[in-house]
């Protein structure tokens, strides 16, 4: 037997009513305001090597863009930005690196193969191995998530092409397991936004678990040999263009592209920014430190 009186039935009915239309605008404004994806980021950048950044970026500079791609242990401040803008954290999924907190825990590993001639601290991993898998799913990525950051950038996903080339016997199956890892990251982290840099010998049997590509060097590269920047030779180029395009159209997803160039060349900035719009990039012109932010 319901003994409520009858006014106060009046009132729960239209408390429940004003709960529901509050519930109901929250979603309308959830979903007229949610990021697009990554289709929808117009200006961004990247800023990697922020413990030589000149200086901090001003927060009401990095505002302006609409992703920023950053190191998730030597970054400006996240707290006054993080609503405002699309945070990707880089992780090197083919390298272990020697300043990472988990560098202590793996360094003597049989997995660890020896370091990177090329890039100081960077050391080769044998993607096949299992700790490594976990390591990057079990502790790297919830530590990511916990900084605040929206999504992962991969990158040294050539690493495994280049020791299965190398070795063929040894580490056969490298390509395969990297792209059951990059499989696994999306599997487990299904909210995370992906973008894999270069790796494009693994590009197309990964793009289906992508929601972005980026590729360094389309028009314009650093000239290591003579400590300055170069044209990309066209062979180089066209190769590259060519799968990123196919991958654009078939899984809709968008190509970042970075080049670099001198920021004083406003030539060189403005070409290289018109080619890789007029082939439906998202470009963005870089010093080869990547440690600043470069206004394009």
């Amino acid at each position: 037997m319901n003994c409520m009186p009858r006014d106060k039935k009046k009132y729960f009915a239209v408390i429940s009513v004003l709960l529901l239309c509050v519930a109901v605008l929250s979603a309308y404004f959830y979903l007229s305001t949610r990021p697009e994806g990554l289709n929808a980021v117009r200006k961004w950048f990247i800023l990697l090597d922020y413990r030589g950044a000149e200086s901090l970026p001003d927060p009401s500079e990095v505002k302006k863009f609409d992703m920023a791609i950053l190191d998730p242990d030597s970054h400006p401040p996240l707290k006054e930005i993080k609503d405002n803008i699309i945070l990707i954290a880089y992780l090197s999924v083919g390298e272990a690196e020697g300043y990472r907190g988990y560098w202590e825990e793996i360094k003597d590993r049989p997995w660890v193969i020896g370091e990177n001639p090329f890039w100081k601290e960077n050391y080769y991993v044998d993607v096949r191995n299992k700790e490594w898998q976990k390591v990057i799913l079990d502790e790297v990525i919830p530590g990511i998530i916990e900084k605040g950051f929206k999504g992962i950038f991969l990158d040294t996903l050539d690493t495994s092409s280049m020791l299965e080339e190398k070795y063929p016997i040894k580490h056969a199956g490298s390509d395969r397991a990297m792209i059951g890892l990059v499989r696994a990251i999306r599997e487990s982290y299904p909210e995370l936004f992906l973008i894999s840099n270069n790796g494009f010998s693994v590009l197309k049997d990964i793009a289906p678990f992508l929601d972005g590509m980026l590729a360094e060097d389309i028009n314009m590269m650093p000239d290591f040999e003579k400590a300055g920047y170069k044209k990309v030779p066209e062979n180089e180029s066209a190769y590259k263009i060519e799968i990123l395009k196919e991958l654009k159209k078939e899984y809709d997803i968008p190509v970042f592209v970075i080049d670099y160039a001198p920021q004083g060349d406003r030539h060189a900035l403005r070409e290289c920014i018109a080619e890789s719009k007029k082939l439906g990039f998202k470009p963005y012109i870089a010093e080869k430190e990547l440690s600043r932010i470069y206004e394009n």
